[in-house]
């Protein structure tokens, strides 16, 4: 069943209810999961004021009953058609030693390859790992009337 089917045939869930109590149970439990976490945030907040973050590293504080430690970072990403355009101004040994290139999988010209080319599939797929993603479930709170 696709996410856009909905379901008439005979299961449990056709019990009086079952259906909207459970996704209202979900709906309950996403709530206090985001109250959790943002009273977390908040709290991290406080902490990250009180004791402070380093730009990059780490930072330590004791207490009488606690160590804590924050612990800074800085994301960095390459611009690949801005990299292309300087990497010829810099010598090899630093290209290769500052910059790595991975092999990186098209999901959908993998799975396009299956029906188009079997054979070029079958040895692609040997360097592939497949394994399922958790199942998501989806609510929409349905207003009187719908």
């Amino acid at each position: 069943m696709n996410e856009n089917q909905t379901t008439t045939a005979h299961s449990p869930l056709n019990e009086p209810g079952l259906l909207d109590r459970l996704a209202y149970e979900l709906e309950e439990a996403k709530r206090q999961e985001a109250e959790a976490r943002n009273a977390r945030v908040a709290i991290e907040e406080q902490i990250l004021t009180h004791v402070g973050v380093k730009e990059e590293g780490s930072a330590t504080v004791k207490s009488d009953y606690y160590k804590v430690t924050t612990t800074g970072g800085m994301t960095r990403t390459l611009n690949g058609k801005k990299w292309a355009e300087i990497n010829g101004q810099l010598p090899n040994e630093v290209v290769q030693n500052v910059v790595r290139l991975k092999p990186e999988l098209d999901t959908r010209q993998f799975k396009a390859l299956k029906d188009l080319n079997p054979q070029q599939y079958a040895i692609v797929a040997q360097a592939v790992t497949s394994k399922p993603r958790k199942a998501s479930v989806k609510i929409e709170r349905l207003e009187a009337g719908n």
